[in-house]
């Protein structure tokens, strides 16, 4: 028998001993709000450090299995998914993490409170998320775009209990972000149905009751602009597929758990949202909603590695003290907490702004959507690979459920845009000079309204945003990724100026400060533009 053993860390019920997330939900959601919300987050909290984590374990290691024909031969394309993963999306839905984007009583803050819950829920859930957040989206495109079609479905894609599930097949195999090249067709049939046929190259959520697809109609114009949005159910009511043939399961890197398939649609019957055509303008609906959701994930899996690394730090030994009085090791997680709380700040601000727009307030939501997508996913891996580390070797070891939850972040950059896809966009939206001046506008705000800014942080933004600004307003496709990186960090540094002074004038409490102070000490703008020396090295191009 070993003479030491290493105490194993504890997850703890984060809404509880999390206190950038507690504190930024207080702050965003009014006393009354918050209150009633309160309960709702208490209990998923527990459940996420009682309940889920064994459910999640379970669902991986049992990933989805494809039997493509019974014992006769017939073809019956079976899907099984373990019981677990089943469980847990019931559970999400049963804590309101889609019907609260829907509840009356939480009105414009609803987003909010979602995103609040999902960040409890996420990082044990297996990405069971997946299929709540495609819930949501077509739930959000039906109830603004087809009334008849929500007075069918939104009522079931909202429930608590016995909801059903929608999947978002866009991606094929000539293009997966450039929805432009979709080959699925759709014939028109009676009493206004179609009939769609071709692969869907890679659909998650393979066990959803309804799905929404892209496809052509005949003679349609080429291009994205010739795509209508259709609505199938995958199932006929007699329980066999709806013209629907299962290629294969795919096997990935990452979410195990999830089913995740390509797909043949033969005749698959379905029916167009709000008419035939302006199918990505409809989708795109859809995707903001999804991008709020794959932006939340990364900085969830940073808060609960933060969780456990904190618990570690106590119980671990190293030259004679514990690893929490190591004064680089405090200084480390010190300047990670900081990265954590600029990716909560931009998620929840993000979430905000969505619900506002909803509810018929003009925000920055589209800026903000694809901004808080790029900047978090991709910085979530970086901290979550570093915080990683501080585990030790058992932070390597599958048993320990830590290396599960740092691959499934990974798949948050590629869902809804890659890195660049997201840059491009938002050079796009910055083509309305005017949403470009408002988000200028609104940093400048968030600046003057500081009572008592601390004036050396509150200097580099203003030096950043100086900068920054002339690319705002002059958007280039060759700077994109220099501008999405560059904005995005700049709103997280002012979002942690305002949050962290709030938090000192409510609760005496510096530490926001302090992570704004640590955040801003770091570059806020990358590098701009491409360097011509480097690209002609990696790709043998001639000197110009």
């Amino acid at each position: 028998m070993p003479s030491f053993l290493q105490t194993a860390p504890v997850q703890s019920n984060r809404f509880l001993t999390d206190r950038a997330l507690r504190l930024t939900l207080e702050r965003l959601l009014p006393p009354e709000i918050f209150a009633q919300a309160a309960p709702a987050f208490t209990r998923l909290g527990e459940r996420a450090r009682a309940e889920l984590p064994a459910l999640a374990a379970q669902a991986e290691a049992n990933p989805p299995t494809h039997l493509p024909y019974d014992s006769w031969g017939k073809r019956i394309d079976r899907i099984d998914v373990d019981p677990a993963f089943t469980r847990l999306v019931e559970i999400g839905a049963e804590e309101g993490l889609v019907a609260c984007a829907y509840d009356a009583g939480l009105g414009q803050y609803g987003r909010v409170v979602q995103v609040g819950l999902a960040h409890l829920y996420d990082p044990v859930s297996a990405v069971a998320t997946c299929p709540l957040v495609m819930t949501d989206g077509a739930a959000t495109v039906l109830r603004q775009l087809d009334p008849a079609l929500a007075a069918r479905y939104l009522p079931r894609l909202t429930a608590r209990h016995h909801a059903i599930t929608s999947g978002q097949w866009m991606t094929e195999t000539a293009g997966g972000s450039d929805v432009s090249r979709t080959e699925t067709t759709a014939a028109p049939l009676e009493n206004g149905q179609f009939a769609l046929t071709g692969t869907k190259f890679f659909t998650s959520a393979t066990s959803a009751d309804i799905a929404l697809a892209l496809a052509r109609t005949p003679d349609s114009a080429p291009g994205s602009a010739g795509l209508s949005l259709f609505l199938l159910e995958l199932k006929n009511p007699d329980g066999s597929w709806n013209g629907i043939t299962v290629r294969r399961m795919k096997d990935k890197m990452g979410t195990k758990a999830l089913p995740t398939a390509e797909l043949e649609l033969n005749g698959t019957i379905a029916v167009p949202v709000a008419g035939l055509g302006r199918g990505v303008a409809k989708i795109a609906r859809l995707l903001n909603i999804a991008r709020l959701w794959a932006g939340l994930a990364a900085p969830a899996g940073v808060g609960h590695f933060l969780d456990l690394a904190r618990d570690y730090a106590q119980k671990r030994e190293v030259f004679g003290r514990p690893l929490a009085q190591t004064p680089s090791h405090t200084a480390w997680i010190a300047g990670l907490t900081a990265e954590y709380e600029a990716m909560l700040a931009l998620n929840f601000e993000t979430a905000r702004a969505i619900g506002e727009t909803e509810h018929g307030t003009e925000t920055l939501s589209r800026l903000l959507a694809p901004l808080n997508k790029l900047a978090c996913a991709r910085d979530g891996i970086d901290v979550a690979s570093q915080l990683l580390e501080s585990f030790g070797g058992a932070g390597y070891m599958e048993d320990t459920g830590i290396p599960r939850v740092f691959r499934n972040l990974h798949v948050h950059t590629i869902w809804e845009g890659t890195t660049n896809v997201l840059a491009h966009d938002v050079v796009r939206a910055l083509r309305d000079r005017a949403l470009g001046e408002a988000f200028i506008e609104d940093i400048k705000k968030r600046m003057r309204d500081l009572k008592s800014p601390e004036a050396t942080t509150a200097g580099r933004i203003d030096a950043a945003l100086t900068t920054l600004a002339p690319h705002i307003l002059a958007p280039s496709e060759d700077d994109a990724r220099f501008l999405g990186q560059g904005m995005a960090r700049l709103f997280e540094a002012s979002l942690l100026a305002q949050s962290g002074e709030w938090r000192a004038a409510t609760y005496q409490d510096n530490s926001g400060l302090i992570a704004a102070d640590l955040f801003t000490r770091k570059p806020l703008l990358p590098v701009s533009g491409v360097d011509l020396e480097l690209d002609q090295l990696a790709y043998g191009l001639p000197n110009l």
